[in-house]
């Protein structure tokens, strides 16, 4: 029979049959279709229990409710249904698992559920059928052959290979690098980025149908990417040495959403500013010594950090006022300059346009009893960006390049919010140091965009476009600074890189949370999801990506859109270093005296315990120079080209300096163009248009986007250097 409860709250309503048991195999389906007895079109879902013989969580009787699925697309958890029209929820019969339910039953019973909760348009759908089917698709799609893989440079590799089959079709890919997941593609072609250099990657590729099942891996192809080889300028990865791990003392339990280093402190040898537990009450900072790092696998033998200053309130008021907190976002910068300890306020779960007064600044000498200066807003309080896309980050710049591309400001703040709420990666925004006169509380600070890629409204979780090379939703860059090593720079970010597809719900079981989640009770994947549910990928990868600063600058100076800089090199920190199985990555700092990297781990089964990974960042000896013919950087300028986007020829334009030198050596300039391999692509010799200005032509409809140099060479004169090009 069908039973039809009287109210119509989430739960009350239900209908159900039942008989006779029997047994329920794999293979074996219930399908219930819907009818929508009005004008509109509705989202919904609805539970399915062969337990519980009335309503979902209250009745008098009890037992488990799992989600129903699209009949049209099995990997869905909601359907949409037509004014006056039919659809179908599915739910096939699991042999493991939360959802396991091949065993015996002598009941069905369903339940509705709408989108967010709501209860009106109850009353216009109606179980019209509940079937029993054993059409289940159980069958895995055929290998996948023809993988062919080549490597890009020192950070990537194209994958393709043939489209595979299916009893009801694929849907999509994983792709394996060296046994474990790295990508995701609906298409039978995939570029992977952010490879280490001079590595060799194994690939291998399966093919899912709707149903999640997955095929048999491929056939393994091999890469090896090149050597990282890097102008001047730059910091290189290979020079990143790990030298071991400290712990912070009890005090920072369950903290370190932000760490900073204060060069001035213990006595002139250097300390750690830090916050301690990340909940609405506290994100109190207090200051730490910075003991001798040791190499172990046990974290009971790291040296422990001595405590400085106890760890305080440094917020000012109109940050304390606040109303709701549920966790803080924070970043810390100490500046020599000032002695003053700057912070950034944020809330987690910002999703809006909101934004709060967020950056202060304090004395670093005394925590407890100095003034409390701010909070200001980072521009308009009305206009982004907005607290969403800021206030995480927070860290200084050197100040010759601030007056060079920012107007003097030094400071950077940025965040990157999963879901795409900051935008499609991570974002930078600089803005001025207090000064000897600090503004009064919610004053407006102005800002230059440094980085901001695109909005996540124009995307369909899928695409993508004006992101980061290969966005996710539920990437983790929890940290960005300025790093150098001698005269080479780099403006890293640092966190968690998702890998494979993204969802939003639970590792536990790849387990996707749409609109609604109907299972009663939720499941409990606390070994995968201490914390719940959120945007969640097949694994993470612990690593460092590396912006080039005058990426950043033509940013700054307009010559570069905010979302067109990516990453041009990558570190990715071995997994073996952890302590945590999560390898969860809190927040960074430099020494940029010592060219000491410090990377905080929140080891969650350490009792929350705050360890610090420390890293010295090394000067390397670029591949790509000049030696032994005159330096003038300052004087050859590349400064403009002409694209024409219907045509694979553009017109470069450029300068150099007036020589004393013989006419004809005078006339003309020679332009070599090589990739990061350092292969010649084109030379180009053009005359003088006027003294010390030419204009070439050059066609490189048979070169791909990307990372080259080019070589002006002028008399006895010539300089190397980069340059991005996109197609």
């Amino acid at each position: 029979g069908v039973i039809v409860a009287g109210e119509a709250d989430e739960y009350s309503d239900y209908r159900g049959v039942s008989g006779t048991s029997r047994n329920f195999e794999l293979g074996e389906r219930i399908v219930v279709t819907w009818y929508n007895n009005s004008d509109d079109i509705y989202y919904f879902t609805s539970r399915i229990s062969f337990t519980d013989s009335d309503q979902p969580n209250g009745g008098t009787s009890e037992g488990k409710w799992y989600t129903m699925r699209s009949f049209n697309d099995y990997r869905n958890t909601f359907t949409e249904i037509q004014p006056n029209s039919f659809a179908r929820t599915v739910f096939n019969i699991t042999d493991s698992g939360v959802h396991k339910t091949d065993s015996s039953y002598s009941l069905v019973n369903i339940n509705l559920a709408i989108e967010w909760g709501e209860t009106y348009p109850k009353q216009n759908l109606i179980c019209g059928k509940i079937e029993l089917l054993n059409d289940a698709d159980i069958l895995p799609p055929v290998k996948p052959t023809g993988l062919a893989a080549i490597a890009l440079q020192h950070f990537g590799a194209q994958l393709s290979w043939n489209l595979t089959g299916d009893n009801t079709g694929v849907v999509e890919y994983l792709v394996y690098a060296n046994g474990v997941v790295e990508g995701y593609s609906r298409e039978n072609e995939f570029t992977c980025y952010y490879l280490d250099p001079e590595s060799e990657y194994t690939f291998q590729i399966s093919a899912l149908d709707a149903a999640g099942n997955e095929s048999a891996l491929s056939d393994p192809v091999t890469i090896y990417t090149s050597k990282f080889r890097n102008m001047p300028a730059v910091i290189n990865p290979d020079g990143l040495q790990y030298l071991g791990a400290f712990s912070l003392p009890d005090e920072f339990l369950w903290g370190g959403e932000a760490i900073t280093y204060n060069l001035d402190g213990n006595g002139g040898n250097g300390s750690l500013f830090a916050t301690n537990l990340n909940q609405p009450e506290n994100g109190l900072v207090g200051e730490v010594t910075t003991p001798q790092p040791i190499v172990t696998n046990n974290s009971g033998e790291l040296n422990v950090a001595e405590l400085i200053q106890s760890p305080v309130n440094i917020r000012p008021q109109n940050v304390n006022d606040w109303e709701y907190v549920d966790i803080w976002r924070t970043g810390l910068e100490y500046l020599a300059d000032e002695n003053r300890l700057y912070s950034s306020w944020s809330i987690h779960y910002t999703v809006g346009g909101e934004k709060n007064a967020s950056i202060s600044c304090c004395d670093a000498t005394n925590l407890a009893g100095s003034t409390k200066y701010g909070a200001w807003y980072i521009g308009n309080p009305t206009e982004p960006p907005n607290a969403a896309m800021a206030n995480d980050y927070l860290f200084s710049i050197p100040l010759e390049w601030a007056n060079a591309n920012t107007a003097g400001r030094n400071l950077v703040a940025g965040r990157f919010r999963d879901g795409g709420l900051s935008g499609l990666g991570p974002t930078l925004y600089a803005f001025e140091k207090a000064g000897t006169t600090p503004l009064a509380a919610n004053e407006s600070l102005d800002f230059t965009t440094l980085l901001q890629y695109g909005s996540v409204e124009e995307t369909d979780n899928y695409n993508f476009p004006n992101s980061i090379n290969a966005y996710k939703h539920s990437d983790e860059w929890r940290e960005a600074l300025w790093m150098n090593a001698g005269v080479q720079n780099a403006v890293a970010v640092i966190g968690n890189k998702a890998m494979g597809h993204n969802w939003y719900g639970y590792y536990g079981e790849n387990m996707h949370h749409e609109w609604v989640t109907a299972d009663v009770p939720y499941p409990d994947f606390y070994s995968t999801d201490p914390d719940g549910k959120g945007w969640r990928a097949h694994r993470t990868q612990p690593m460092i990506i590396f912006y080039d600063p005058s990426d950043l600058a033509m940013v700054a100076n307009g010559t570069m859109e905010s979302f067109e800089p990516q990453p041009y090199a990558v570190f990715r920190i071995p997994n073996e270093i952890f302590f945590g199985l999560n390898h969860e990555i809190f927040s960074a700092t430099f020494d940029q005296q010592n060219s000491l990297l410090y990377i905080t781990e929140f080891y969650r089964e350490g009792d929350g315990r705050l360890i610090i990974h420390s890293f010295k960042v090394n000067y390397v000896e670029p591949v790509v120079s000049v030696k032994d013919i005159e330096q003038i950087p300052n004087e050859f300028v590349l400064y403009q080209n002409y694209p024409n986007p219907f045509n694979p020829t553009t017109n470069i334009r450029y300068s150099v300096p007036v020589v004393a030198q013989s006419e004809a050596e005078a006339q003309h300039v020679t332009l070599k163009i090589y990739d990061t391999l350092g292969r010649e692509l084109a030379v180009l010799v053009d005359t003088a248009q006027s003294p010390g200005t030419y204009s070439v032509r050059w066609d490189a409809s048979n070169i791909v986007s990307g990372i080259y140099f080019y070589n002006l060479v002028h008399g006895t004169k010539q300089i190397t250097k980069k340059m991005l090009l996109v197609k």
